[in-house]
């Protein structure tokens, strides 16, 4: 026999409300069995709330219902659903199951281990293709303390 999901233990009034409202949504509603919507591929299974980032037409194929929250507005970054990198992403907290959770782990590890930001921006591979070794100086631009 499971016991309640109790997550507000120690909780205040504003964590307190926001749990009763996701309860209240088909969406967005936990099981005794931790089992929810997830928001990669929609399917009822156990899932876990992660934040992640997310481009525009990404979003348009998922949905926004199992959405919990958006966390921020980015102006550019990487999407972590079609590993690529987009203008207008967004930061969104909502529960995955196992299945996506490993697919946004692979692209992150992918991201990670070419040498993250600097090393896989199609901006940042351009500018050290165009200017070559010296291209940290001629981006970081000149000033009186680091002139050689």
């Amino acid at each position: 026999m499971p016991t309640e999901l109790n997550t507000n233990e120690n909780a205040n009034d504003m964590t307190k409300k926001l749990w009763e409202r996701h309860q209240g949504d088909e969406f967005t509603k936990v099981s005794n069995y931790k089992e929810a919507v997830c928001l990669g591929c929609m399917k009822v299974d156990v899932a876990a709330a992660t934040i992640a980032d997310i481009c525009g037409d990404c979003a348009g194929k998922k949905g926004r219902e199992p959405l919990l929250a958006k966390v921020c507005d980015k102006y550019y970054g990487l999407c972590f659903f079609c590993s690529k990198y987009k203008f207008n992403i967004e930061q969104v907290n909502g529960r995955f199951c196992n299945t996506c959770h490993s697919r946004i782990a692979k692209v992150t590890k992918e991201y990670n281990q070419k040498g993250g930001f600097m090393k896989t921006d199609p901006f940042w591979i351009s500018m050290r293709k165009k200017h070559g070794k010296d291209w940290k100086k001629i981006m970081g631009g000149y000033t009186k303390g680091n002139r050689r």
